[in-house]
Formats: C-alpha cells, sequence, structure tokens
C-alpha cells in the first residue's frame, strides 16, 4: 500500500476523479472524500468512488497521511488553515488549484512547521462541473504541476508525486510564480476570450436569431465558456496582474489583424494568418 489513508476535500469533478482514481489503483487503504452537498456524499458511496464520506472535514482528517484540498481557489488557504488543529505530525497537504503563487505564499505562511504543503495543478478536467461528470480514468496521460519552493518538504514532495502517478498523471515541477504566468496564457486568456466571444455574438443585433447558425467553429472554440462563472471569477481574480498581461499581448494581435483588413493589405493579414498556423501545428 502506497498510503494507509487519503482524503479529498471536495468531490467536484477533479476532487470525485482523484478519489475515484486512486481508489480503482488498490493502492490506498482508505479514500475519504468531505463534502457539504449530502446528494454528491450519496452518489460517492452508492458508485463505490471512495470507501467513507464526511461532510466534517476535521473529523476526516485525523489519521490521514495526505490530505488534498479540491475546493474552489479562494477557499484553499482557509481550508487548510481551519484543518491544522487536527491534523497529525508530518501530515501532507495538496491542493488542485489552477493558481500557485499567493496560495503557496499564504499557506507556508502559517503552517506550522511539522506539517508540509506541496502545491499541486492536475492539467486535466472539462467545462463541466459536480462529482456527476468524474471519471476514475480523468488523468491517465495527463500532466500534473507540483510547485515546491525552498521550503518545500522532500519527502512530502515526494508522497505527492506518487500520489498523482498512481492515478497515471505526468508529474512536472514549476516555481509557483513561473506556473501562473504560464497558465495565464495557455488557460486563463483562453477562458477570457471564449465567454467574451460569445458576449459578443449574443449582444450583436438579432443575437438570438444567430446563435442558431452556430457551426463547429463556433462550438468548438467557446465549449469553455460554460465552465462554472463563479469559478472563474475567483480565479481571475487571483491571477489577475498575469491575466491583463496576457490580455494586452492578445488586443495587440487583435488590433494588427483589423489593421491589416482596415488597409486591404492582404500580404500583411495572410502573414498575421499564416504566423498563428504555424504556431498551432507546433503545438499539435
Amino acid at each position: 500500500m502506497f498510503f494507509k489513508k487519503v482524503t479529498i476535500i471536495g468531490l467536484g469533478l477533479i476532487g470525485g476523479s482523484l478519489a475515484w482514481g486512486l481508489k480503482k489503483t488498490g493502492q490506498i487503504q482508505e479514500v475519504t472524500g468531505v463534502d457539504i452537498d449530502e446528494d454528491t456524499l450519496e452518489y460517492a458511496v452508492n458508485k463505490n468512488i471512495v470507501d467513507n464520506v464526511s461532510s466534517d472535514p476535521n473529523e476526516a482528517v485525523r489519521n490521514t497521511d495526505l490530505v488534498v484540498v479540491a475546493t474552489h481557489v479562494g477557499l484553499i488557504p482557509k481550508v487548510v488553515n481551519s484543518l491544522i488543529a487536527n491534523l497529525s505530525a508530518k501530515t501532507t497537504i495538496t491542493d488542485v488549484g489552477s493558481i500557485k503563487e499567493d496560495i503557496v505564499k499564504e499557506i507556508e505562511g502559517f503552517l506550522p512547521s511539522d506539517v508540509h504543503f506541496v502545491g499541486g495543478h492536475p492539467i486535466a478536467g472539462s467545462e463541466r462541473s459536480g462529482i456527476s461528470y468524474s471519471d476514475g480514468e480523468l488523468f491517465i496521460g495527463k500532466e500534473c504541476v507540483l510547485t515546491p519552493t525552498s521550503r518545500t518538504d522532500k519527502e512530502s514532495l515526494n508522497k505527492v508525486d506518487n500520489m498523482w502517478k498512481l492515478v497515471g498523471s505526468n508529474v512536472i515541477t514549476m516555481d509557483p510564480q513561473y506556473h501562473d504566468r504560464v497558465f495565464a496564457y495557455v488557460s486563463h486568456l483562453p477562458h477570457v476570450v471564449a465567454y467574451a466571444l460569445i458576449n459578443s455574438v449574443g449582444s450583436a443585433r438579432g443575437g438570438d436569431k444567430i446563435f442558431s447558425f452556430a457551426g463547429g467553429g463556433l462550438k468548438d472554440f467557446t465549449r469553455i465558456s460554460e465552465s462554472s462563472p463563479e469559478l472563474w471569477s475567483e480565479i481571475l481574480l487571483a491571477n489577475k496582474h498575469n491575466i491583463l498581461e496576457s490580455l494586452e499581448e492578445f488586443k495587440k494581435e487583435i488590433e494588427k489583424i483589423q489593421g491589416a483588413m482596415e488597409e486591404e493589405d492582404f500580404k500583411k493579414l495572410k502573414g498575421n494568418l499564416s504566423k498563428a498556423v504555424n504556431f498551432k501545428q507546433n503545438i499539435d
């Protein structure tokens, strides 16, 4: 057995999928899920996603090897702080938040020396939320970023690394500040653009009728605009500095295309679009 007990707080898409994935490995003696929603807990039990459930995180984390906080990003430090009195010595805590710098800094500022935190961010999920969309194989072949600092305990880092590898993730490490800048561009900016695009179409004259003609292009491009507005409002404000920087870069690119169109400069327009094609092919 890798762990005697893993407790996951927050059984949404990510927390539920992680609990299910860990349970399916047979390498965890006890997987406990915590959530304030009774229907979520009932679903987790009925689908055999966890071994035990609880609505009381302070009770659930007792005698736990590893605690995973899978709540909204704005709640993560508060949840960790509320657990300290009930954690065993050398307990390791990690999270799944898509921003890292502020979370890591705040938690390291109040955590006692015998309890260890490792920032984590699995690069998986979808625009859907809730345990009913959980998938025990969600993390197979996906990257998970861990963000250790100079204060991170090496044994705890190995614990969290092993947990993510158990569910099939490819684990990489990254500085928390660099993490937030990277994901401002590759994750947070695309969400802002998707939300804005849908709003611009919907707000156009006759927008309700325009949507009826939407094909695969608009639907594929804006799929993520169905993501939770509450969750993404928290993320955008938490990583405001980096996302505003990425938006400035995006506006410059929009203005280049707009300018080439206004000038009816086919060569300039084609060159700008071709650059994008090359970037996309490199990604693929």
